[in-house]
């Protein structure tokens, strides 16, 4: 072979083999499992700050650090592929400066937040527009720290020109990494601040609470019944005090009787400490002389564990219980909630004919709106449109003030779930 042929051959082959470095795809799959393993590893420890009570700023839920590590995955490895293809054989030094500065960073974040007390009171506002600025930055910062750590670990070479992310690819991965979480959390906010608005109607402040500081959180600039978060954070903390100090009172007292258990066990519910009621309830409930009060607390405490069995149970003996008192109107109020404990309870169960004998049996006791509308919405749920349609009528026509809104929506989601049943449209409109 002459000199012109061997330069020749030499040139294809340099040119195959540029093609080949520049075609090549980096293989993600280390980067990937890694992110996942810090998604997972973060929401673990998230949730083990939530259960024992604290605030693990500035993600507040599980779900929700997972939710922004991983959306914030493929920027991180569009920016470290960067560094290792591009960075590295330009400038060998800056991007040893670059790989120090990240690690040292992510090690400074793990030192802080695994060595700070996590915080159990309402946080301020700047508190919180912090957390809502820190949620993407850390996200980032320990997603990359990562992937660099798992590129020089497994030994992971990207040649340089491999990796050319269009203008296309980085709008892309930058709105997924920002714009993807922000839904995702004002989402959970408005089914928080929903949550809320329940807890307060019945009385439990201690839950209403919790997720007041978690709303405060997550949406700095969020409103609970038009007021804004912090407000109402605060004065829950006010109230939520005041009852401690109430039950602190009680204690102090170390009276043994049921009456005053009961009244202990009530603040504690209202606060959501829900198994340290049960403790001391479960004494008295044992008893066959046991206060129809004393069940009914059960019954409702069961029913927030949504533990429907039991819930169900203490209703019933609730009922027996007021049925063998005198008539007044505290022994029929007692029957009705009762009644109505084990509807919920039977609902939740499945036992839809045992729910609404005992949601009827309410209703024959006290024929309020308050009754009618809670009919129409286990009609609704157990698609009996009709009936729905008629209880809902009774509640708006007996208390258009509170029932008139809302039984409208009812009325129309019967409309939009039963578009062919002619029965729906018959007699009238609304």
């Amino acid at each position: 072979m002459n000199p012109r042929q061997i330069e020749s051959q030499n040139q294809k082959t340099n040119s195959t083999s540029d093609l080949v470095k520049f075609n090549s795809v980096p293989d993600r799959t280390v980067p990937i499992v890694a992110g996942l393993f810090i998604a997972s590893l973060a929401g673990w420890w998230v949730q083990s700050i939530r259960n024992a009570g604290g605030l693990s700023l500035p993600y507040a839920r599980a779900d929700i650090i997972i939710v922004n590590f991983l959306c914030m995955l493929p920027l991180a490895i569009v920016v470290s592929e960067w560094i290792q293809g591009g960075l590295k054989h330009h400038s060998l030094g800056l991007y040893k400066v670059v790989n120090l500065v990240a690690l040292v960073g992510a090690v400074c974040i793990l030192a802080f937040v695994f060595s700070s007390s996590q915080t159990s009171g309402t946080l301020s506002g700047y508190d919180a527009w912090e957390s809502f600025l820190l949620r993407p930055v850390l996200a980032f910062w320990l997603n990359l720290s990562l992937l660099l750590i798992a590129g020089m670990f497994f030994r992971i070479e990207i040649l340089q020109g491999t990796v050319h992310p269009g203008k296309l690819v980085w709008i892309t991965v930058c709105l997924t990494a920002l714009l993807v979480p922000v839904l995702y959390i004002q989402s959970r906010v408005d089914e928080m601040v929903t949550q809320v608005d329940e807890y307060l109607g019945s009385g439990r402040l201690g839950d209403a609470r919790q997720l007041v500081r978690e709303v405060c959180i997550l949406s700095p600039w969020g409103k609970i019944g038009g007021q804004p978060a912090g407000d109402v954070a605060r004065d829950l903390d006010h109230d939520c005090f005041g009852i401690k100090q109430s039950l602190a009172v009680m204690n102090q007292q170390a009276a043994h009787n049921e009456e005053s258990t009961y009244h202990r066990a009530r603040l504690l519910a209202i606060l959501g400490e829900d198994s340290a009621a049960t403790d001391l309830l479960q004494p008295w409930y044992e008893k066959s002389t046991a206060s129809p009060l004393t069940s009914q607390l059960l019954g409702n405490i069961y029913q927030q564990q949504h533990d429907w069995e039991d819930s169900q149970q203490a209703y019933r003996r609730a009922l027996q219980a007021w049925k063998k008192l005198p008539v007044s109107e505290q022994q029929q109020a007692g029957i009705v909630a009762s009644w109505k404990g084990i509807a919920f309870a039977e609902r939740k169960r499945g036992n839809y004919e045992a729910a609404e004998a005992a949601y009827l049996s309410a209703l024959s006791l006290a024929p309020t709106a308050d009754q009618h509308f809670l009919l129409a919405q286990f009609y609704e749920d157990t698609q009996q449109t009709a009936k729905a349609r008629e209880h809902a009528h009774q509640a708006m026509a007996l208390n258009a003030n509170r029932y008139g809104q809302s039984g409208q929506k009812l009325m129309t989601s019967l409309q939009q779930q039963h578009f062919g049943c002619l029965q729906v449209w018959r007699n009238g409109g609304f």
